[in-house]
Order: C-alpha cells, then sequence, then structure tokens
C-alpha cells in the first residue's frame, strides 16, 4: 500500500513537472487579466466621470468591467492546468445554477439586481442627503449588494438596494431646493399686517434664502389659537449643503424675525389660561404666604 502511494506520488510529480509550463502560462494569465482589469477599470472610470456627473454610475461599471476580466483569467487560467473540462462545464452550468442559487441566495441576488437599477436609474447621487422608512443620511457609496450613508450623527449605514427599490425614497437635494416654514404667533392687539410686513423683511434681508420667480416666501394665516394669531411662514432655502448653512439656518432666521418684532413693539404671549371656581358665594380658595 506504501508503494502504491509513493508510485501515485511520483506519478502527480512528473505530470507537475510536465505541465510546469501550463500552470505558469496560465499563472501569468491570471495575473494578467486581473491587472488588465484594475488598469480598465481605472481608465473607464476618469473618462466617464468627465461625461457623467453621477460618482455612483461611474463607479458600478467600473467594478463590473473588472468583474468580467476576473472570471475570464480564471476561465483561462482552468484551461492552461487541464481543467478545461471543469471550466466548460461551469459556464454551461451558470443558467442551472443562477436557478439554484436564486432560490438559495434570494436576497443577495435581489440586492445584487436592485443595485444594478439603482446605479442606471439614478435617483441619487454621492452626496445627495436621501431617508427611506426612517433612514437618513448623505450618499457616500453604491456597491453591489448596499448602499453606504452617513447621518448627521457619524453614524455609517449600510441599506440594502432592494429596500431601496421596493419603499419610497426621498432626495432632499435632487434639485437643491428645500421649502421650511414654521409657526409665529401675534399678539390680538397687534397689527397683523404690519408683521407680516416686519416678518417679509427680515427673511428677504438673508441673502442665504432662495428668491425669485416661484421661490418668493409667503406666509399663510394658520389659526386663532387661544391666546395669538398663528402664522405660518415659508421660505426656500438651498438643499445642496446640509450640514453646513442648513443646520443652522432656520434658528438664525426665527431668531431675526423674534428680535425684530419685539424691537418694533410686537409681543409674543404665551397661552392664556383660564380659571374656573364653580363655588358661588364662597371664598376663593387661595392664601398669600408672607415671608
Amino acid at each position: 500500500m506504501w508503494q502504491e502511494f509513493v508510485s501515485s506520488f511520483e506519478e502527480f510529480q512528473n505530470s507537475l513537472i510536465d505541465q510546469s509550463p501550463e500552470i505558469a502560462l496560465g499563472i501569468l494569465m491570471l495575473i494578467a487579466f486581473t491587472f488588465l482589469g484594475i488598469f480598465l477599470r481605472s481608465v473607464t472610470q476618469k473618462r466617464l466621470s468627465r461625461r457623467v456627473e453621477d460618482r455612483l454610475l461611474v463607479n458600478f461599471i467600473g467594478r463590473m468591467i473588472f468583474l468580467v476580466f476576473l472570471i475570464c483569467g480564471i476561465t483561462i487560467f482552468l484551461n492552461q492546468i487541464g481543467l478545461g473540462k471543469t471550466a466548460s462545464g461551469l459556464l454551461a452550468g451558470a443558467g442551472v445554477s443562477a436557478i439554484i442559487l436564486g432560490f438559495a441566495f434570494k436576497d443577495i441576488g435581489e440586492n445584487f439586481l436592485a443595485g444594478f437599477f439603482l446605479a442606471f436609474s439614478r435617483p441619487f447621487g454621492t452626496g445627495d442627503y436621501i431617508e427611506v422608512e426612517g433612514l437618513t443620511g448623505i450618499v457616500k457609496a453604491l456597491n453591489f449588494r448596499n448602499t453606504h450613508i452617513r447621518t448627521f450623527e457619524g453614524k455609517d449605514i449600510f441599506i440594502p438596494n432592494a429596500m431601496l427599490i421596493k419603499n419610497p425614497l426621498i432626495n432632499y437635494t435632487r434639485d437643491g431646493l428645500l421649502r421650511h416654514d414654521f409657526v409665529i404667533g401675534i399678539d390680538y392687539g397687534n397689527d397683523i399686517l404690519e408683521a407680516r410686513r416686519l416678518i417679509l423683511k427680515s427673511i428677504r434681508a438673508d441673502q442665504r434664502i432662495e428668491q425669485g420667480n416661484d421661490l418668493e416666501p409667503f406666509m399663510l394665516l394658520e389659526e386663532f389659537g387661544t391666546s395669538t394669531v398663528n402664522i405660518r411662514v415659508f421660505y426656500w432655502i438651498n438643499s445642496y449643503n446640509f450640514t453646513g448653512q442648513i443646520a443652522r439656518l432656520k434658528t438664525e432666521v426665527m431668531n431675526s424675525i423674534l428680535l425684530n418684532l419685539t424691537e418694533n413693539g410686537f409681543s409674543l404671549p404665551a397661552d392664556i389660561v383660564e380659571l374656573k371656581i364653580y363655588q358661588e358665594g364662597k371664598p376663593i380658595p387661595v392664601q398669600l404666604m408672607k415671608n
């Protein structure tokens, strides 16, 4: 038995030596195709980046090109080392394997196809601020299986691509415009028209607020509250810089309006509470404490 083992090992060693040129050539071809895929990926991404603004699509196409060359290199390597039938069997059985793997790895395949559609339909790009299923953040990368977003709190979230396809997706920076609003309460005794003029004056003085054509700030009478006339103020802003001025703009606008109104004699009262005591003829149960 030991002699048979030694004899088999010698035969394998001799065949390995005889096939060493083919094996070396196969390894060289695999390395060559790998580096060629990397090179073409880099060239394609550089050329596409000059014509296509969407960085996600450029990166996705680059990865696909590299994957194709890698598969070709592996196939040539298998042919060179005498496993050509194995390589042919792998390619011929790709259809059957795809069906089997499709059932076994349904979520992975679903996310891969979703990533393919996202890359070409382009509902968002790198740097866009999106929201899906309550998850919000800035898009960092689109991968084969998931999309990487980063929240304002510094959290990195990897959302499955299928989730972006199946659910409504909100893109806050698609056209660079976003409307903000807030409510301000004016005392019933004040001049509402004058308050409106002062509010619009404060908003129009801020150069960061978009104005012109259909982007003019406006106000609507919201409701008659218990102690104030509530006015809702609307204005448009540039939404490309979510992490910069937008995070502070609303606070600064509200503070500017507050200062302008108070300096011109307007009061912004709190809610008035009416206390009713249903005890006619009896003293009010209130005591004054003296230090």
